[in-house]
Formats: C-alpha cells, structure tokens, sequence
C-alpha cells in the first residue's frame, strides 16, 4: 500500500497497513489520527525511502501517538486491546 504523507509517499507493508486499519476499526484513531500516525512513521529516522515500512514501525509510531511523551496510562479500551495490537 502506497500512502502520500505531506511531501513523502509511505509504502506499507500489508501488515503494518491492517494494523493502522485496525487501530481505526477498534476506535483508537479517527481519520484525522490515522493521518497524523502516517505523518509520525514518515518521520521516524528508521524509514527508508523507498521501502516499505513495517509493522514494527507502525507500532512505533503508533505507541508515540497514542502515548506522548511516552507516558502510559491510556483508556480501559487501549488496556484490553494492547495485546492483540502491539504484541
């Protein structure tokens, strides 16, 4: 899957693509989320352009989304998902 992120086209994996697909489904992010964590995984210095980014970096920069400053807490939803999401 090939998403335009402001300047930068991200190629995602199938894997990293349903996983920012499920963070939708379950609620964790809107659309407005969903495009602000395609424009943090195109800013992680780990991606290569080019390359497609994988579910290990979608996790990323989904956790930095979800959990700035990298505080944890977060809702009894995200608590009873964690598993499924980021394991």
């Amino acid at each position: 899957m090939l998403l335009s992120s402001g300047h930068q086209e991200i190629r995602l994996s199938g894997r990293a693509a349903r996983f920012i697909q499920m963070l939708h489904d379950f609620g964790h992010v809107d659309e407005e989320g969903v495009d602000r964590l395609l424009l943090g995984i195109g800013e992680l210095p780990e991606v290569v352009p080019g390359a497609p980014v994988d579910i290990d970096l979608a996790r990323k920069a989904a956790a930095m989304l979800l959990f700035p400053g990298g505080e944890g807490g977060g809702s009894s939803m995200l608590v009873e998902d964690w598993p499924l999401l980021f394991s």
